[in-house]
C-alpha cells in the first residue's frame, strides 16, 4: 500500500465521525444507517476520483456535500418505508440551534459520542454503537476490542438503531444534568478506540498511533468543559499518555514486535510522560477508580522496561486491588503476569488454572501467551512451545504472530 493511500485512509477515518454526526443531524439517530452509507458512499467516491483529479481545495467539504446527495438519494428510495401521519420520523430538515453547553462541545465526534450512549441502550451496547459508528471501527473490529463474535455484534447494532428510532433519539449533546449516566459509556468507548490503536485488530501494522491521538484527543477535549471534566476522565487521559510513552519503543526498524523486557536503553517520550504525570495528579480525589488504577500500572511500566522487586511487588498489589474493583477474566490474567514475577510460574501457572475455562479468552492470543511464558520459566518448553503456536494461530496482525512464532521456535 502506498504512503498516499495510507494516508488517504487515515484521513477518511479521522473524519468519519465528524461525517457521520453531520449526515445524522439531518434524519435523525434513528436512521444511523442511512448516515453512515452516505458518508461510505462519499469516501469510496473520493477513492475513486481524488486518485485522478487531485484532492480538493476543501475535502471534508466535497465529501459532506456528495454525503448529502446521496442521503437524497436514498431517503427517495426508501420514501415508500416511511409511515404516513403523526407517527412518522421527521425527515430531512436543519439541525437544531445548540443549546449553550452544545456549543461549548463543537466537536461532532463528541457529539456523536454522547449520542450513541443514549440512556434507551444498555451499556454494552452503548458501548459497541459508539466504536462502530462514532470510532469508525468495522465489525471485526468492534468485535475483537469486545472479545465477542461478530454476528452478536452485528444484532447488537440492529437492535441498537432500532431502539433509538422508536425513542426518536437526537443528535445532541445531553444538559450538563443528564451527562452522567452516559459519561462512564463515553470513556469506555475512547478506552477501548485507544486500546485498539495501541494492539490492532487487524491490518499489517502492530499499533495505529492516530487512534491513540484520537482517543487522547477527544478526552482532552472532555476535560476542557466543566460538565465532562471529571477525575476519572484525568485518571483515563493520563493512561493514555503513559502508555503511548512507550509506543515507539514497541516495533524496531522493520515493524517487528519488541518485547517488553528487550526495551532497555528506550526512554519512554519525556513529553507524554510529564503530561501523563500532570493528568494523574489533577485526577486524584476522594474516589479510588478502575482507572487511577490502571493509571497506576501503566506509569510503573512506562518508567521500567524490567521491573525491579519493588516495582514487581507494586504491580501485584496495584493489580489485586484492581481486580476487586473491576472483577474481569483480562485483569485476572495480567495478574497472572505480575504474580509470576513476585512469586514464580508455579504460583502463577495454579492462578492460571481457572482461566482456561473463560470463554471470553478462548480466542484471546495473550492468554496462550502468557501460558507459554509461564511453562517456558518453569522448564517445560515442549508445552511452551505448543502455547505460543496456538497463541501465534490466534495473532491479529503480523509483526504479533511473528514473535509468538519466534518464540515458540526458541522453545523447540
Amino acid at each position: 500500500m502506498s504512503s498516499a493511500t495510507q494516508a488517504l485512509e487515515l484521513a477518511f477515518r479521522q473524519w468519519s465521525a465528524g461525517l457521520v454526526a453531520a449526515v445524522a443531524r439531518r434524519v435523525g439517530l434513528g436512521r444511523l444507517d442511512l448516515a453512515e452509507d452516505a458518508v461510505q458512499f462519499a469516501m469510496l467516491q473520493a477513492a475513486r476520483t481524488w486518485g485522478f483529479h487531485g484532492i480538493p481545495e476543501q475535502p471534508r467539504a466535497w465529501l459532506l456535500r456528495v454525503a448529502l446527495n446521496r442521503l437524497t438519494d436514498l431517503l427517495r428510495q426508501r420514501a415508500p418505508e416511511v409511515p404516513e401521519g403523526p407517527d412518522a420520523e421527521e425527515e430531512a430538515g436543519p439541525p437544531e440551534e445548540p443549546t449553550r453547553f452544545a456549543a461549548e462541545l463543537p466537536d461532532d465526534a463528541l457529539r456523536l459520542l454522547f449520542a450513541c450512549c443514549h440512556p434507551a441502550l444498555s451499556r454494552e451496547t452503548q458501548v459497541t454503537l459508539t466504536l462502530k459508528v462514532a470510532c469508525g471501527f468495522s465489525v471485526r473490529e468492534v468485535a475483537a476490542a469486545l472479545l465477542a463474535d461478530e454476528p452478536t455484534v452485528a444484532q447488537r447494532l440492529v437492535r441498537a438503531k432500532r431502539t433509538l428510532r422508536a425513542c426518536r433519539a437526537t443528535l445532541e449533546v445531553p444538559s450538563p444534568e443528564s451527562l452522567p449516566e452516559r459519561l462512564g459509556a463515553v470513556h469506555a468507548a475512547l478506552y477501548l478506540l485507544f486500546n485498539e490503536g495501541y494492539e490492532a485488530s487487524e491490518g499489517h501494522d502492530l499499533s495505529r498511533a492516530e487512534l491513540c491521538l484520537e482517543a487522547l484527543r477527544l478526552s482532552e477535549v472532555l476535560l476542557a468543559h466543566a460538565g465532562t471534566a471529571t477525575p476519572e476522565g484525568h485518571a483515563l487521559a493520563a493512561l493514555f499518555c503513559f502508555r503511548a510513552a512507550n509506543l515507539p519503543g514497541r516495533v524496531d526498524a522493520r515493524g517487528a514486535f519488541v518485547p517488553q523486557e528487550a526495551r532497555a536503553g528506550t526512554e519512554p517520550s519525556p513529553l507524554w510522560m510529564a503530561r501523563g504525570l500532570w493528568h494523574l495528579r489533577a485526577s486524584m480525589g476522594t474516589v479510588l477508580t478502575p482507572l487511577h488504577l490502571e493509571a497506576e500500572i501503566a506509569l510503573v511500566h512506562a518508567k521500567t522496561s524490567t521491573p525491579g522487586p519493588e516495582d514487581s511487588a507494586r504491580l501485584l498489589r496495584l493489580y489485586d486491588a484492581l481486580l476487586a474493583l473491576k472483577p474481569s477474566p483480562i485483569v485476572a490474567l495480567s495478574r497472572v503476569v505480575a504474580l509470576a514475577r513476585v512469586r514464580g510460574p508455579a504460583e502463577a501457572l495454579e492462578a492460571l488454572g481457572p482461566l482456561r475455562s473463560e470463554a471470553v479468552l478462548r480466542r484471546y492470543p495473550y492468554r496462550f501467551a502468557v501460558e507459554g511464558m509461564l511453562l517456558e520459566q518453569a522448564g517445560a518448553r515442549g508445552r511452551a512451545a505448543d502455547c505460543f503456536r496456538q497463541a501465534a494461530a490466534l495473532a491479529r496482525t503480523p509483526p504479533q504472530r511473528e514473535y509468538l512464532l519466534s518464540r515458540a521456535r526458541a522453545c523447540e
